[in-house]
């Protein structure tokens, strides 16, 4: 990959480690506010010094099963697909615009691999950080708050 291209670089330092969520947001153009995964969401977000990373988002609390679920596989391949999220593959920062483009290799969503999808990042300090992106027309917002492994 060639990253002597428009600021680009395969990371930017700080981003380097494993992240966990803090919170999951979709801020609607509106003002309002949906979690998406629920209000205590999991994940992990890793990046290498090689330009690798790995996303993983989990809603910790499925509903519960209902007892006329005459169709247990189907059901738990519905709330497995419903409740968790991933994607990896080579990324690079551009620190023009404080931007981290992931290069989807594989997904969970089928409709990613092969898409790049564009983060805006602000750190907080060397131990939080905020990924962000707008998505889809109406102006929504996706704000995923993380904080650095120990």
């Amino acid at each position: 990959m060639d990253h002597s291209d428009g600021g680009r670089s395969p990371s930017e330092p700080r981003l380097i480690g494993t992240w966990y969520l803090v919170s999951y947001e979709l801020q609607n153009g509106d003002g309002g506010t949906l979690h998406p995964l629920g209000r205590h969401p999991q994940g992990q977000i890793m990046y290498d010094k090689a330009g690798n990373m790995s996303c993983h988002l989990l809603n910790p609390d499925p509903p519960a099963r209902p007892t006329d679920a005459s169709n247990g596989a189907a059901y738990e391949a519905r709330i497995s697909y419903d409740r968790y999220s991933s994607y990896y593959g080579p990324y690079e920062v551009d620190l023009a615009t404080r931007t981290v483009h992931h290069h989807v290799v594989g997904s969970l969503m089928p409709g990613w691999a092969g898409t790049t999808v564009i983060r805006n990042y602000v750190f907080d300090g060397d131990d939080a950080l905020t990924l962000s992106a707008a998505i889809g027309a109406g102006g929504q917002q996706a704000v995923l708050k993380w904080r650095r492994a120990k």
